[in-house]
């Protein structure tokens, strides 16, 4: 989770949890970045319900990095592969935000990976629900003259235009934007 309901509703109080997981996913994709933490990632899962338990244990000494709040990202699972947002962390059991069920039993080959996303990239999806508040409604009007009633739309090209915003808008992207193999 990039920015929480609770702080996107302060700018914009008509903002779902749904329109929050389209900003992660279109960050994702436009950067082909999965903000993985390669230094917390634990192997061995063992699916219940809505929670998974790990079975390797951190490195000597270290606690266990998670916390509720954080999002991980499960791979190698066959189906229940994806992002989850932790509510509670309870020895090497977390309780995962799951809104279905998880096919349960223990996957061996299965890893769960810490995700973390710099401040700058919640400061720019804070601007963008920012500017969907405030422009939400005039998206595409160049010039608009009151008397006499008079607007001019842009011509909106895919240059321009990313998602539905200015271009301009995801520039904040740029530095974590990664190669596409393949």
């Amino acid at each position: 989770m990039i920015i929480s309901l609770t702080d996107a509703q302060k700018i914009d109080p008509n903002v779902t949890q749904e329109e929050l997981d389209a900003y992660e996913q279109m960050v994702r994709q436009l950067t082909h970045n999965t903000f993985q933490n390669l230094n917390v990632r634990y192997w061995q899962l063992d699916f219940e319900d809505s929670a998974v338990t790990f079975a390797s244990n951190p490195p000597s000494g270290e606690p266990i990095a998670l916390r509720a709040g954080d999002t991980i990202q499960i791979s190698d699972s066959k189906y229940n592969d994806g992002l989850y947002v932790i509510q509670e962390v309870e020895n090497k059991r977390l309780a995962l935000d799951n809104p279905k069920l998880f096919y349960t039993g223990l996957y061996t080959g299965a890893f769960l990976t810490k995700i973390e996303y710099p401040a700058d990239i919640r400061f720019g999806v804070s601007g963008l629900i920012e500017f969907k508040h405030k422009m939400g409604s005039k998206l595409g009007i160049k010039s608009e003259t009151i008397s006499r009633m008079s607007v001019t739309y842009y011509d909106i090209n895919s240059t321009d235009n990313i998602e539905g915003f200015p271009a301009s808008k995801f520039s904040f992207l740029n530095k974590y934007k990664k190669m596409r193999w393949g």
